[in-house]
């Protein structure tokens, strides 16, 4: 994370940086909450609103890059 951006970002502002729909990300953010971090994308509940945080988004702009480190989000 770079300095002077927040930690968390709501659904509709982690959909563009991802490239899929708002209701994709509500989806695998879901997914995460039901399963406990078994599968989907990290999320975190605050009352009603999911928030995704940005360090799970920059693992997965890592994933494939040149630092040779595949994304672990369950781990």
């Amino acid at each position: 994370m770079r300095s002077g951006e927040a930690p968390f970002l709501r659904v509709r502002e982690a959909a563009p940086l991802l490239g899929v729909s708002t209701s994709a990300v509500y989806q695998l953010a879901n997914a995460w909450l039901d399963t406990r971090g078994q599968t989907g994308l990290p999320a975190v509940r605050l009352g009603r609103r999911i928030l995704i945080p940005r360090a799970a988004i920059d693992r997965l702009a890592a994933v494939g890059s040149d630092n040779g480190h595949a994304a672990d989000f369950a781990g």
